[in-house]
This record gives C-alpha cells, sequence and structure tokens, in this order.
C-alpha cells in the first residue's frame, strides 16, 4: 500500500517537473509601431508596463464588428488596472474605410492602420480576422485567441498577471 502511494506520489512529481521543464517560454512582444487612425504613432515599447489586448480585426467582418462595444467595456473598465484595448485594421482594409467605420461605431480604444502589413508580419503573419493577442506588462505575449471576443477568459486571465 505504502509502495503503491510512493510510486503515485514520484509519477505526480515527475509529471509536474517535466511540465515546468518544457513549458514553452512565453514569447516576447515584436518591437513594432502602431500608426493610429488619429495620427499619432505608437512604439510597442510604449506598451511596456501595461497589459493589453491586441486586436487584430477587419471593416467587412461581421464577429469583429460585433466585438466591438465589448472591446469597449475593457478598455474602458479596466484603464484603472493598468490595461488598454489596442486595434489593428487588416492590411487588406483601405485607410478611408477603417477611418470611416472608426468614426461610425466610436470604439473609444486605439486602432492602427497595417497599411503595408508590417504589424501583422511582426505578429507572425495574422491571417485570421479576429485575433487576439494578449500581452502581460512584462511585455510578453500570454494568449492568442482566434475568433469572438471572450470577455470573462480575459478578465480571468488578466488575474494571473
Amino acid at each position: 500500500m505504502m509502495r503503491d502511494l510512493m510510486i503515485s506520489v514520484a509519477v505526480a512529481f515527475s509529471a509536474i517537473a517535466a511540465v515546468w521543464l518544457f513549458w514553452p517560454e512565453a514569447e516576447p512582444m515584436p518591437e513594432t509601431s502602431f500608426h493610429l487612425t488619429d495620427g499619432r504613432i505608437l512604439a510597442s515599447s510604449e506598451l511596456r508596463g501595461r497589459s493589453v489586448l491586441i486586436n487584430f480585426w477587419s471593416v467587412s467582418c461581421e464577429v469583429c464588428l460585433q466585438d466591438m462595444p465589448t472591446l469597449t467595456r475593457l478598455h474602458e473598465s479596466l484603464a484603472a488596472e493598468n490595461f488598454m484595448v489596442l486595434a489593428v485594421a487588416a492590411a487588406h482594409d483601405p485607410p478611408p474605410a477603417v477611418i470611416s467605420m472608426v468614426e461610425r461605431l466610436q470604439p473609444g480604444y486605439p486602432v492602427a492602420l497595417d497599411v503595408h502589413g508590417e504589424i501583422s508580419a511582426a505578429f507572425g503573419g495574422i491571417e485570421t480576422t479576429p485575433t487576439s493577442i494578449l500581452v502581460r506588462p512584462d511585455g510578453k505575449i500570454s494568449d492568442t485567441h482566434r475568433g469572438p471576443i471572450d470577455e470573462m477568459r480575459i478578465r480571468a486571465t488578466l488575474l494571473t498577471f
């Protein structure tokens, strides 16, 4: 009986150690510049020290447009916790269409143009919208998610930072 318990403890300890040793190191957010629709330029280095949800979206993506109120709520309700949402419009979206959509919907968080696809490329080539990347205050990528925003998942993940 004691032998079985010792074996079980050893197996559990070995499994935990293996997960800890081989868990992939979080990748740092790439160095890039975000050219915002309001004319400002925001360097990724300026985001260090805060949690950031980078949301890649498109003006032709219905799910993306439906996510905007949730993203606004997250951006506004968590601002005091040093959190922000930063949207990046897809490279295939013409800047006038993006600017028009931003003016019409007033998302309440900064929106960047990715005219030449440089931001997408810096993040490994974003091909699907919506794609959201959650960055920790230390500048490391915590999570990448494709599809609709899951507000509870984001809030729960932020509690671990």
